[in-house]
Order: C-alpha cells, then structure tokens, then sequence
C-alpha cells in the first residue's frame, strides 16, 4: 500500500498531466508521458518523480497504482482509497480528464521540470508511436522475465536508469539509493 505521501504525489503527477489536455488523453500516452518523465528524472537526478512501480505491459511501460486505479473508477469499482485518489478525476470512452488541479506543493522543481520537458516532447505524437519508443531495455527484460514467471513484468529503477543512458555513477547513486530503503523499511 502506498503512503499518504506517495499517494499524494502520485496523484499530483497525475493531475498535472492530465490537465494539460483539455479533451482528455488515452491510458497509452498518459502512462508514456509519465514513464517518459521518470526516466529522465531518473537519469538527470537519480530519483523517482513517483513511487508508482512500472510494469511492462504490452503497450508499454504501465504504473501499477495508477492504472489500478483509473481501471476501477473506469469499471465504477472503487474503493474507499481509489475515492480519493480520484477526486475529480473522470473518464469516458478511454479518456482521462480532471476538473482539479495538481497540488504543486507535492512536485518538486525537478519534477515539473522533466514532466514539461516529456510532455512538449511526446503531447503530440500519436499514442501507439509512444508506445513502440517505450519499448526500450527495461520494458523488453522485464517482458523476458515474465516468460520465465508470469507474475514478473515488474521494471526496476535501475533498469528504467540504464535505459535512458544514465552514467555509471548515476546508477551506483541509485541502486544505494535503493539499498538504503530496503534497509530502513526492514528495520
């Protein structure tokens, strides 16, 4: 389950992307914009904008809480948690809007910052071209993974990192990064 903080930031991400689209955007370029903007945060800073896991679905990478969520609230299967999550949030014939805005308090300058940069990047494009550019090394070893264990589709940080070129260093960062709240959230 996810904390009151990364639910909140999740959701902010979210909003933040989805207000940018007037008319609504489709679950592919949502989730590409999103995934596009973790990588380079990812490369440039060496964290995450969203603690949401990625999963390699068939037309990309896929972020687990949220898709849950907006799949619920599609299907009018929400729980007490997804309520809240999607305040305001409504979807029609695959189309995700908003009538709330993001909390900005909860993205951080880098995050908005990578968000900007991979929407005016990818707005554009037509949703099945970002989902074959998102077919990049990490979405293609966790689809590997999964032929071994249908259950493991899951996209590691490090995996989306190597994916967008970041360095050596980068990748030491986070993988301590990584070491370190395992060790915290064991304790």
């Amino acid at each position: 389950m996810k904390t009151a903080d990364e639910f909140l930031k999740i959701r902010a991400a979210l909003l933040y992307v989805i207000n940018k689209f007037p008319e609504g955007v489709d679950y592919i370029k949502l989730f590409k914009i999103l995934y596009f903007a973790q990588k380079q945060h990812l490369v440039t800073y060496g964290r995450v904008i969203v603690n949401d896991t990625f999963h390699a679905d068939k037309h990309g990478p896929v972020p687990s809480f949220s898709y849950s969520a907006l799949k619920a609230k599609e299907r009018n299967n929400c729980t007490k948690d997804f309520d809240a999550f999607l305040d305001g949030i409504t979807i029609f014939n695959k189309k995700v809007k908003s009538t709330m805005v993001p909390d900005l308090d909860e993205l951080s300058v880098s995050d908005i910052e990578c968000l900007d940069k991979s929407l005016k990047k990818y707005s554009a494009k037509f949703s099945y071209f970002l989902s074959a550019l998102s077919h990049d090394e990490a979405w293609d070893s966790a689809r590997k993974r999964k032929l071994e264990d249908p259950e493991n589709d899951r996209m590691t940080v490090i995996e989306i990192a190597k994916a967008g070129k970041a360095k050596d260093g980068m990748i030491d960062y986070i993988r301590d990064v990584q070491l370190i709240k395992r060790s915290v959230s064991c304790g």
